[in-house]
């Protein structure tokens, strides 16, 4: 009996080619891909990944409340209805309010919040794209603040401030551990 390479629970299965070459535009797989290549030719080293976090649960569910009400007590109030005209209505509105709720969990999910070695990067988005960079040369003053849930659930709000009068990375709000990512990038920063 030939022997069997173990399998390891956490391995990443690899995408079939065709999910990769049709929908590659539309979704970002690997956020490194994101990052400044390197450039031998003019000295320039290439940009490292040193920190990545995506938004708390609770972003999604401040967002997507409406929807998930709707998810959930819109299947029990079909069952509950005879008349089949407001049946049909209210099957197509619950499906509509259930695609959107699955659509902001594709969006929540691929959003990501990621400190470099040159700048901070947030960037999400599915079937299109938005982000925004700031380099780390420009920070002036960064503060934090958690609510009594945010320190109970472990989020709260990135206040970055910047040489510049208006940047895209502002306020990062309902962030995951805040303190570490406040910590790692003043020390970023300062180096």
């Amino acid at each position: 009996m030939a022997a069997t390479e173990p399998v390891t629970p956490n391995a990443a299965r690899p995408r079939p080619h065709w999910v990769t070459r049709l929908l590659g535009k539309y979704i970002v797989w690997d956020p490194t891909t994101l990052l400044v290549p390197a450039r031998p030719d003019i000295g320039r080293p290439a940009e490292q990944l040193v920190y990545s976090e995506r938004r708390h649960l609770v972003a999604l569910l401040a967002d997507a409340w409406p929807e998930l009400f709707a998810a959930t007590v819109g299947p029990l109030l079909l069952v509950e209805l005879t008349e089949g005209d407001t049946q049909v209505l209210l099957g197509v509105l619950v499906f509509v309010l259930q695609l959107r709720l699955l659509w902001k969990i594709v969006e929540w999910a691929i959003a990501r919040i990621m400190i470099t070695d040159k700048r901070v990067i947030e960037f999400g988005g599915f079937l299109r794209r938005n982000g925004g960079s700031m380099p780390l040369g420009k920070l002036t003053d960064l503060s934090y603040h958690q609510s009594f849930a945010g320190l109970l659930l472990d989020y709260g709000m990135v206040r970055i401030e910047s040489a510049g009068q208006d940047q895209a990375l502002s306020r990062i709000r309902f962030l995951r551990h805040p303190v570490a990512f406040q910590q790692e990038l003043v020390a970023r920063a300062v180096k």
